[in-house]
C-alpha cells in the first residue's frame, strides 16, 4: 500500500535528520548505558535522539557530525552574548589564573552585587546561589520567613525550576475544569505540597483576587514570571503586572517576580520595563555569563534575615559551596557590562523582526500559526487560538499533534537550532542577516508541513 502524502513528508524529515546525524545516534546509544533515557537534562532530549554539539562561536554551533547551526536556543536563554564571547573568555581566563573558588567572600562578589542592585530598582540586597531553581526556592523561603505564613500562589504553567512547589500545576491538563485545581506535575513530589500551593491562570486577575480574598491570612506570597517562559512565551495583558502589584499590596501578601528568563528584556528586567517593584526577585541565566548561577534579591528589610548577627534565633542560614564563585562572578560581570540599554534595545528589535517574519511566513504558507513573545524572546504556535494562558499554549500543542515535533526537526535539517517546544532566542552576535535566515528556513519548513497538515491536521490549514 503506497504511503500517504503526510507519511511521505514525515519520513522525509526523519530520514534526512538521521542521515545528517549518524554520530549523534551512536552517542545516544552510548549515553543510554549511563543515563536513563540517554540524557542528564530532560530539556536537552527530543526524539528520535538529540544532536550532540561540540563547539560554538558567536551565534553559531557545530555538532559531532560537523553540521553547523544558527543557535536560537542559546542554552535556553542563558547565553546572551552567544558562544565564546571574547570579553567573557578574557575575564574567565584572568580569574582562572588566580583561583576558581575560596572559602571566603571575594571582591568580585561585591562588584557583581553592586552592579545588580544598580540595575534593579526593587533590590537593595542580593544573595547568590547556583541555579534558577535555587533562586525561586529561596524567594519563597524568604517570603515565608518575612510573613510567618506558609501558602503560596503560583500561576498555572509558571516554570520556577524543579523543587517541590515549582512542580505544582506546571503542565496544564486540557481536561481539567477552569479555573485550575492544583495538581502535582509528575511523581516524586509529596501530596502534602498541595496543602500550601494555590494556582491561578496567568493573565487572570479576577481568579487571583478570589484566591487572595479567601486565603490572604495564610498566604506568604504570589510568585509569577512577568511573562510566561517555558509554557509559551505568553506576554502579560495590559495592566496585568500592575494588577498583581496592586492586589498583593491590598491583601498584604508579598509579590515575587521570577526574572530568571525575563531579566534580559531590559537592563533592569521586566520589572523595570513595566515600572513594577516586586518585593523579591529571582534571577539566573544571563547574570552568570554562561556559567551556573542563581540569585535572589529584595529590600534590606527582608534580606537582612540572613545576617548571622540577627538576634532572637531569627537568622536564616544559607550556604552553598559554589555560591558567588569567582569564575561565575567574573563571567557574569563581563556579560552584564556588555549588555547595556543599547544592546538590549538592539536585540529586542531583532526579536520583533523575527516574530513579524514568522507571522508573514505562516500567512503565505496558508497555515494557521503565530509567534508570541517580547523583545529577544519568541515562541512559535500552531493554530489560530488566542494565547493568553499556559492552558491555551498546552491545548494548542495537543491539537497540533506531531506538527510541532516535525517542525523542530525540519528546522534542524535547515541549520536552525531552537528549543524543541518552539522557543527562539536572539543573542547579541546576531544581525538582521541571521534573523532573515531563520525566517527563510521557517518559510521552507512550513511549505513542507502544509502538505503533512492537509492530511494529518487539516484544522491547521488556513
Amino acid at each position: 500500500m503506497p504511503a500517504s502524502n503526510a507519511q511521505e513528508v514525515k519520513n522525509d524529515i526523519l530520514n534526512r535528520y538521521e542521515e545528517r546525524a549518524p554520530k549523534a545516534r551512536q552517542l545516544d546509544a552510548e549515553a543510554r548505558k549511563y543515563f536513563s533515557g540517554g540524557h542528564t537534562r530532560n530539556s536537552a532530549y527530543y526524539p528520535p535522539y538529540p544532536v550532540y554539539m561540540v563547539r560554538g562561536r558567536g551565534c553559531r554551533t557545530e555538532d559531532a557530525d560537523a553540521n553547523t547551526y544558527l543557535d536560537f536556543c542559546n542554552n535556553y536563554t542563558s547565553l546572551i552574548h552567544g558562544h565564546l564571547d571574547p570579553d567573557i573568555v578574557a575575564a574567565v581566563q584572568d580569574q582562572l589564573e588566580k583561583g576558581t573558588e575560596f572559602a571566603t567572600p571575594t571582591r568580585l562578589q561585591i562588584e557583581h552585587a553592586a552592579h545588580m542592585t544598580g540595575r534593579l530598582p526593587s533590590a537593595e540586597m542580593i544573595r547568590y546561589c547556583n541555579s534558577g531553581t535555587e533562586a525561586t526556592l529561596w524567594t519563597i523561603k524568604m517570603a515565608r520567613a518575612a510573613t510567618g505564613r506558609d501558602k503560596v500562589i503560583k500561576m498555572e504553567g509558571g516554570y520556577h525550576g524543579t523543587h517541590d512547589i515549582a512542580k505544582v500545576s506546571l503542565t496544564p491538563d486540557p481536561e481539567q475544569k477552569r479555573p485550575p485545581v492544583p495538581r502535582l506535575d509528575g511523581p516524586g513530589v509529596p501530596q502534602s505540597v498541595l496543602q500550601d500551593v494555590l494556582v491561578a491562570p496567568f493573565n487572570d486577575l479576577e481568579t487571583l483576587e478570589q484566591l487572595l480574598k479567601a486565603h490572604h491570612n495564610e498566604l506568604a506570597a504570589v510568585i509569577a514570571e512577568p511573562m510566561l517562559g517555558s509554557l509559551g512565551m505568553v506576554p502579560p495583558a495590559p495592566g496585568y503586572l500592575a494588577g498583581l502589584r496592586e492586589l498583593t499590596e491590598k491583601y498584604g501578601v508579598l509579590l515575587i517576580f521570577d526574572e530568571v528568563i525575563t531579566f534580559r528584556l531590559s537592563p533592569g528586567g521586566m520589572q523595570s520595563r513595566e515600572g513594577i517593584k516586586p518585593d523579591l526577585t529571582a534571577l539566573g541565566k544571563i547574570i552568570g555569563g554562561g556559567f551556573p548561577v542563581g540569585a535572589f534579591a529584595g529590600s534590606r528589610r527582608i534580606m537582612d534575615r540572613f545576617d548571622p548577627r540577627t538576634s532572637g534565633g531569627q537568622a536564616i542560614s544559607h550556604a552553598g559551596t559554589f555560591n558567588g564563585n569567582p569564575v561565575t562572578m567574573a563571567a557574569g560581570l563581563a556579560a552584564l557590562k556588555k549588555y547595556d540599554a543599547a544592546a538590549a534595545e538592539r536585540i529586542n528589535a531583532l526579536g520583533d523582526r523575527l516574530r513579524a517574519g514568522f507571522d508573514r511566513a505562516f500567512q503565505r504558507a496558508g497555515l494557521k500559526g503565530r509567534a508570541t513573545g517580547l523583545g529577544s524572546l519568541s515562541q512559535v504556535h500552531f493554530g489560530d487560538q488566542e494565547i493568553r494562558t499556559a492552558y491555551d499554549f498546552a491545548a494548542g500543542m495537543l491539537r497540533a499533534g506531531e506538527v510541532p515535533r516535525l517542525f523542530h526537526l525540519e528546522m534542524i535539517n535547515r541549520g536552525i537550532f531552537a528549543a524543541g517546544r518552539g522557543m527562539f532566542v536572539v543573542s547579541t552576535p546576531m544581525t538582521e542577516k541571521e534573523i532573515d535566515q531563520a525566517v527563510e528556513a521557517l518559510a521552507g519548513a512550513l511549505e513542507m508541513l502544509k502538505i503533512y497538515a492537509a492530511e494529518a491536521a487539516p484544522h491547521l490549514m488556513a
